[in-house]
């Protein structure tokens, strides 16, 4: 179906949007200093002076430990990843110095880069400065020239690859292009639709080194796009090639030192513009013409995003090197998996003059199978942060997707996730499994071709330089790399292949398309979390695979610390060994999430029961705390708890730690009545979230508790009932495999109390905060030593006559 798409143009107040966003949550991601915070506390002044200009009432809470001070940004929507979007102000609390005030993207700009360097400098500052207003001033004329088009939507490849304005969203440069001026940006950016002329050097063949894959010749290609002039003779077009270079690089390459020594010696003569019109892609520096059925992929040393982007010598070895491991291989894998491509890159080329590479000539040739009549999307359109409101490209697309199925919306989208999964993971795990292979399928690499109704019909992934293999199946490919040394190229450690496939894959592709599918407000996150999950879960069984055993079990997954190589001006491009991975949270896991443990709703008591032994009704409900605070404060400041809880903190600390536990998917607090009376606190906490599962092999179905029982009355105590009710109530939640504890060991009290329950110690562990005995509970323990309670319901319809 096509459709118009119509958006008010306020493409300044966009870019900063995205520009927070992406800052913001690359920080969240990268140093995990983050926390959502709730409400507006009335004990900490300075903050509530913030908060109560704020419109939301969730924040997330960065902590500023370098420069002294907490960053509240208002969240807008929430997603299970760290892909959130925000409302503005921003708002800086500093307590050193009593004051408050907003936090402009200057602003912030300074405070990331000083919480991110090891040594501050004002040369620093200024060059990370000036390449995030650079991605700034490129995304209001990306945003401006998208909105302005409005184009019918067909979903043509090219169309694809021109309409993204915001870009990648987990790069702080995302729409960095230093080098281009304003002008070149719109003669040159695929987001103003312009097609240009290639320009084209005759170059001696003494010159050129040329790899390429039998049947194929670079020449013959590069021949077809433009001829030798007629005024030059026969013994030319056999002793030189046409050579193309994107027209942007070749004035480049007219400023550079050796530009007239080379003209000079005839061995490489420039011709001009000629031929057909190309056309950018997403990437900029690869092209594509629907006349042609070949891209090309130049040099261009331009700064976009981490790196000056030229195709280096290695990077040729690689394009190559994978086509001929690949034209080797695929018969037998697309036997089981057709609708899975990997597009090859069979060519390249390469100037040498004086021995001395001139990398604006190096060129990939890269197959393109895309006709004007395909319907092709590229990944990154569907994940990009386009815009905050809902009036987006996924938006749209989805609600195509509906139309063109005739299903209800959730059902329409369900289908439609489903079949990408299925399309990617079991060629992807056969692939790592028993080819050893990982090609690095993130957002800009992955093509989706769509059928009639939009459907995913066939995965297409880019980039042959990115097609990398385990180095454990180096001897497997002995005779391979002895036929092609170039294959050694490809190798790369085990483990750190898979930290790559996690950002790519797990976080890149499948995180953030989730979360941008969330954000349209059709389906929730978890749902698709869910299916994402059963996937995984259905290929593991039917082919277990160190990759499908790190998707689905890994307590954390690697994701690339983009933010930090920004502002230590890593370049990636260059020494890919160098950036450094960070660790966000597996979102599989919360599969086995207990949303009534850890977000209960409401504040009312929720479960009775009543223990005739005892003659009291325990009830136990959530935490309110705008009422509770104050009784807490008293309870833990009393002596019992002093010694073994050591939470007798000033009011606004524990407040703060309230405000920080109740919006969080780490742990929830509830309070215990004994016949309507207050005398317990419970905190049950979802353990692999927890530091708990540091110490020992955590699964996501541990929950764990934690239990101070207030009265100093040994007759109001109630010990046993408010445990049972504790364990009642965790263990009648589907999601829960086994209770975990970590009592202080000097608390022989809780030991016995657990021990009471069903509850056995592993081992004792030593935390940063205390010594702690480990103990775990199964239902049957429990059972076994309370049989009766196998058959207590949840429920608050009980009396003493019961």
């Amino acid at each position: 179906m096509e459709k118009t798409l119509v958006q008010k143009s306020r493409t300044g107040e966009k870019a900063r949007e995205i520009t927070y966003r992406i800052l913001l949550n690359g920080m969240l991601r990268e140093l995990g200093n983050g926390k959502f915070y709730q409400g507006v506390p009335k004990y900490d002044l300075l903050t509530a002076q913030a908060l109560k200009k704020s419109n939301y009432t969730l924040h997330l809470r960065f902590e500023m430990k370098k420069s002294g001070l907490f960053l509240f940004a208002p969240v807008s929507y929430r997603s299970e990843s760290a892909f959130h979007e925000y409302g503005f102000p921003v708002w800086a609390v500093d307590h050193n110095n009593n004051k408050t005030f907003e936090v402009n993207i200057q602003k912030l700009i300074e405070l990331i880069y000083r919480e991110f360097s090891d040594r501050y400098t004002e040369t620093g500052l200024e060059h990370f400065e000036k390449r995030i207003q650079s991605s700034l001033r490129n995304l209001e004329l990306t945003t401006e020239a998208c909105l302005q088009q409005q184009s019918l939507l067909s979903y043509s490849f090219l169309e694809s690859e021109q309409m993204l304005p915001a870009g990648h969203n987990l790069h702080p440069f995302t729409k960095s292009r230093m080098g281009f001026s304003e002008e070149e940006q719109v003669l040159y950016g695929p987001e103003f639709k312009n097609g240009f002329q290639l320009e084209y050097f005759l170059i001696h063949k003494d010159c050129i080194s040329e790899k390429s894959l039998p049947g194929i010749s670079a020449k013959e290609i590069f021949g077809k796009l433009a001829s030798i002039p007629e005024n030059y003779d026969s013994k030319t077009a056999n002793d030189y090639y046409v050579v193309p270079c994107h027209p942007w690089e070749a004035q480049y390459l007219q400023t550079t030192k050796g530009y007239a020594d080379l003209l000079g010696s005839g061995k490489v003569i420039h011709l001009g513009p000629s031929g057909e019109e190309f056309f950018a892609t997403s990437s900029i520096r690869t092209l594509y013409s629907p006349k042609f059925n070949w891209m090309l992929k130049f040099s261009l040393h331009v700064l976009m995003t981490g790196s000056v982007r030229t195709n280096s010598l290695k990077d040729l070895k690689r394009g190559y090197a994978s086509s001929v491991w690949w034209e080797q291989e695929k018969e037998s894998f697309e036997k089981d998996f057709s609708s899975l491509k990997l597009l090859l890159e069979p060519s390249s080329l390469s100037v040498d003059y004086n021995g001395e590479n001139i990398d604006s000539f190096n060129i990939l040739i890269r197959e393109n199978p895309f006709s004007s009549k395909d319907k092709v999307l590229l990944l990154a359109r569907l994940c990009q942060d386009e815009t905050t409101d809902r009036s987006n490209f996924t938006t749209h697309f989805f609600n195509d997707v509906v139309a063109h199925l005739s299903k209800e919306t959730e059902d329409a989208v369900i289908n439609w996730f489903q079949k990408y999964a299925q399309l990617l993971i079991s060629p992807l795990n056969r692939l790592f499994n028993q080819f050893g292979m990982a090609p690095e399928v993130h957002q800009q690499n992955l093509l989706i071709q769509l059928n009639d109704q939009l459907l995913p019909e066939t995965i297409y992934v880019r980039d042959g330089q990115g097609y990398l293999l385990r180095e454990s199946f180096k001897e497997k490919y002995t005779k391979s790399i002895e036929n092609c040394p170039e294959i050694e190229t490809l190798f790369i450690r085990d483990e750190r292949l898979l930290d790559i496939v996690s950002h790519h894959l797990l976080v890149s592709n499948f995180s953030a398309l989730i979360s941008s599918i969330g954000k349209t407000g059709l389906i929730e996150e978890q749902k698709l979390i869910n299916i994402l999950y059963q996937e995984f879960e259905r290929v593991h069984q039917s082919e277990p695979s160190d990759f499908t055993n790190y998707a689905l079990h890994q307590r954390y997954w690697a994701v690339k610390s983009n933010l930090q190589s920004a502002v230590l001006d890593v370049d990636g491009g260059v020494n890919a060994s160098a950036i450094a991975y960070a660790k966000v949270p597996n979102i599989l896991h919360k599969y086995f999430f207990s949303e009534q443990l850890i977000h209960p709703k409401g504040k009312e008591v929720f479960f009775k029961r009543y223990f005739p032994k005892e003659d009291v009704i325990t009830g136990m409900r959530p935490i309110d705390l705008d009422n509770d605070l104050e009784m807490l404060h008293e309870w833990f400041n009393r002596e019992h708890a002093v010694k073994i809880w050591q939470m007798n903190w000033p009011i606004d600390e524990l407040e703060t730690y309230y405000r920080l536990m109740l919006p969080s998917d780490e742990a929830h607090s509830y309070i215990v009545e004994s016949n309507d009376e207050p005398t317990c606190n419970i905190e049950v906490y979802w353990a692999c979230r927890d530091i708990v599962g540091d110490y020992y092999e955590v699964l996501p179905t541990d929950y764990g508790t934690h239990q101070f029982i207030a009265p100093i009355d040994p007759k109001k105590k109630f010990v046993s009932p408010s445990t049972q009710s504790m364990v009642d109530y965790v263990f009648a939640q589907p999601q829960v495999g086994k209770m975990v504890g970590e009592g202080s060991v000097d608390s022989l009290a809780s030991m016995m109390n657990k021990a009471h329950v069903g509850f056995k110690v592993e081992k004792v562990i030593e935390m940063p905060h205390k010594k702690a005995n480990l103990n775990f509970c199964y239902r049957e323990w429990y059972w076994e030593k309370f049989p009766l309670n196998k058959d207590v319901q949840i429920t608050t319809n009980i009396t003493k006559n019961e």
